[in-house]
């Protein structure tokens, strides 16, 4: 009786010892990786999930990962940029898993939505509004008149037309355009005249030098009218001023007067002198009316603006209206 219980105890151990070793014997997991047309892929990396295994495949594709411990797991193929993950489940202690994994290429990127191109804008030219209007008269600070402007200063300064744009423009709501600046060594912002678009009219711009000649400075613009035989002259019509500076400018003033001449040689003041100075901001105007018979053929007339030592800063804002008739 003693042995029989003797040989069943130690079959009873023997069992255990057996299932206690199928419980830690590893497992196994093989297959092969493959594209999507079941190309083998050589030299893609698999990896477990969780990553406590990697391995390589081989020339025909296939891989081998050995010693596992039971779990649950997937794995991940890469080669390249290209990936793909498979869920293999639990696996059980000793199992031998075979699997095929297929690294499919993703989908390309939905194309970006093309920006609709915008056409350029066309540059437009700015038309003064008096010239938008039916009534006779000529600008005499448009552009087409610009480059005919002769320029002389009482200080022998030598002017030279530029189609320049820089400038220390002190006031806002203005657009500096080509004009006539001292040459070559003076300082650039200076200006006896220069082609200004401000509050939405064309002006000339006159703008001194920051310290002026003892003497002061008188400069002569004379601006030929170009007009036919069978037009006659109604009146000039002058709008002037200083444009509105900010406070920090010092007080400044300044003179100009209006001359004419005809074709025989004939002189005669359209506007006498004006002074004006920077209390005076804001825009004013003169309007001239030439007597009958030959001063109403104009060929030329001349702006005169004279600073009188103390105009510094003195930017001086004018327009020149030449209305006319047709016989």
């Amino acid at each position: 009786m003693v042995k029989i219980r003797g040989a069943c105890f130690s079959l009873f151990l023997i069992i255990i010892l057996l299932a206690a070793g199928c419980a830690r014997k590893p497992a196994v997991i093989k297959g092969t990786v493959t594209d999507e047309e079941g190309s083998p892929l050589a030299g893609a990396a698999v990896f477990s999930i969780p990553q406590k295994y990697s391995v390589l495949t081989d020339t025909l594709g296939n891989f081998i990962i050995d010693g596992i411990e039971p779990g649950q797991y997937s794995l991940l193929a890469k080669l390249g940029d290209d990936s793909t993950v498979v869920n293999l489940g639990l696996i059980e202690p000793g199992q031998v898993l075979v699997t095929t994994v297929i690294i499919k290429e993703p989908p390309p990127p939905p194309p970006k939505p093309e920006k609709p191109i915008k056409p350029p804008k066309k540059k437009v030219d700015f038309i003064d509004p008096i010239k938008k209007t039916d009534i006779k008269v000529l600008l005499l600070a448009d552009k087409e008149h610009f480059k005919k402007f002769e320029i002389e200063s009482s200080d022998g300064l030598i002017w030279e037309y530029k189609k320049a744009y820089y400038s220390k423009l002190r006031f806002k709501g203005g657009i500096l355009h080509e004009g006539y600046f001292p040459g070559p060594n003076s300082k650039y912002f200076e200006t006896a005249a220069r082609r200004c678009i401000y509050g939405n009219k064309t002006w000339i711009y006159s703008h001194g030098p920051e310290r002026t000649p003892e003497d002061g400075r008188e400069i002569y613009i004379t601006i030929p009218i170009d007009l036919p035989g069978n037009i006659d002259i109604d009146s000039l019509v002058i709008s002037y001023g200083f444009p509105r500076f900010p406070k920090n400018v010092p007080d400044g003033s300044l003179k100009f007067r209006l001359v004419g001449e005809t074709s025989s040689g004939g002189i005669s003041i359209l506007i006498d002198w004006e002074k004006i100075d920077h209390s005076s901001n804001g825009s004013f105007y003169k309007k001239a009316v030439p007597t009958l018979g030959d001063n109403r053929k104009l060929q030329y007339i001349s702006l005169e603006i004279n600073s009188n030592g103390s105009a510094v800063w003195d930017a001086f804002l004018i327009r020149p209206l030449v209305y006319f008739s047709v016989k």
